[in-house]
């Protein structure tokens, strides 16, 4: 099979998702081909290597010529300007297209935006892909009720579920009998995008209250990461709260922890917990997203207020770590690894090739 990726090539989750599928693609034999900004030669606004950025261009020409003889044109949003010209153009009548949405949501500001760009997707797209494919449950549920009222006898495109994946032979738990950091000190972390949504300043407000009030002196906290809130967070730094900035290795960073903490204010169904999880560690996440299907018998989910991300990480203190982590394994061994995702992903590709 010769599929097409189109996508927004940064520094994040959907990179890391296109890449993954990529590599599991041609090991099965599958030809694979990746058109983002930098092919098309894309106007940039913003950061082009990372974090928030736009590539706008008239590309359908170059974008037609690039998937000449490919079976499958895979979306994988927002690429570039030209995402949103393509089901107008005689592209996805003649090409099998399928679109991924990664886009976050929660009950905030950002989760709404985030919806209304959803609707303008699926709206374009539907009775013109041949299949939408989300990451996350709630935004299926989401894509579903705008995907009704579109596409040949109201019947839009079918929306299937497909979550992230993690490579657990990189990501895994540190093989040592007292834990990552001797049985002593407890060190929760966060690994991912330094910005608003992803709530941290809660996250330090809570910890520095919980030192305050319990008079612990046992518990620090590593945060990692670039974005634009970094140097705001760095003003918060202090002897047991490290903000590292960019770390050339995630997973030996993910070792270093005995707790990994995801206090986000939205959400899709976050890499970065599936690598936490791969990594062996109990989790504390917020209840947004796609987090509360993760969270099973593995972790504690709380609110994204200061108050209930304390109470949880105090609960975390009291439970049993080391059972959470082991069943944190568990649950992506058996069933998000990567090949298990491609796999799911094919599958989708044979019903409409």
């Amino acid at each position: 099979m010769k599929i097409a990726f189109y996508h927004r090539s940064v520094n994040g989750g959907i990179r890391t998702h296109v890449d993954a599928l990529s590599r599991e693609f041609e090991n099965l034999g599958h030809e694979v081909k990746s058109i983002d900004q930098f092919s098309l030669g894309s106007f940039m606004l913003g950061n082009s290597s990372g974090g928030i950025s736009y590539g706008f261009d008239l590309s359908l020409r170059k974008i037609k010529r690039e998937i000449e003889g490919f079976d499958i044109l895979h979306i994988h949003h927002a690429a570039t300007s030209s995402e949103f010209l393509l089901p107008l153009s005689s592209i996805c009548s003649k090409t099998n297209v399928v679109n991924t949405f990664h886009i976050p949501v929660g009950s905030s500001i950002g989760g709404e935006l985030a919806k209304a760009l959803i609707v303008t997707l699926v709206s374009l797209y539907s009775g013109r892909s041949k299949k939408f494919i989300s990451v996350s449950e709630e935004i299926a549920d989401d894509i579903r009720r705008c995907s009704s009222g579109y596409g040949d006898n109201g019947n839009g495109t079918e929306t299937v579920v497909i979550p992230n994946g993690v490579d657990i032979n990189r990501f895994y738990p540190l093989k040592a009998d007292k834990g990552a950091n001797g049985g002593k000190a407890i060190c929760m972390g966060y690994l991912g995008r330094l910005s608003s949504e992803k709530n941290l300043v809660a996250m330090i407000k809570a910890m520095k209250v919980l030192m305050q009030q319990s008079q612990l002196d046992n518990i620090y906290l590593k945060i990692a990461g670039t974005g634009p809130a970094y140097e705001r967070l760095k003003r918060l730094e202090d002897d047991r709260i490290m903000i590292l900035g960019y770390v050339d290795d995630a997973a030996s960073f993910y070792r270093s922890l005995d707790v990994f903490i995801l206090p986000s204010k939205l959400e899709a169904q976050p890499i970065a917990l599936l690598e936490a999880m791969a990594s062996g560690l109990p989790i504390i996440a917020t209840n947004v997203g796609d987090n509360k299907y993760f969270i099973q018998g593995n972790g504690i989910l709380c609110g994204t207020s200061v108050s209930a991300i304390k109470a949880a990480i105090e609960e975390m203190l009291s439970a049993d770590r080391a059972k959470m982590g082991e069943e944190s394994r568990r649950i992506v061994e058996k069933g998000y690894t990567w090949d298990k995702i491609a796999e799911r992903t094919l599958e989708v590709y044979k019903t409409i090739v």
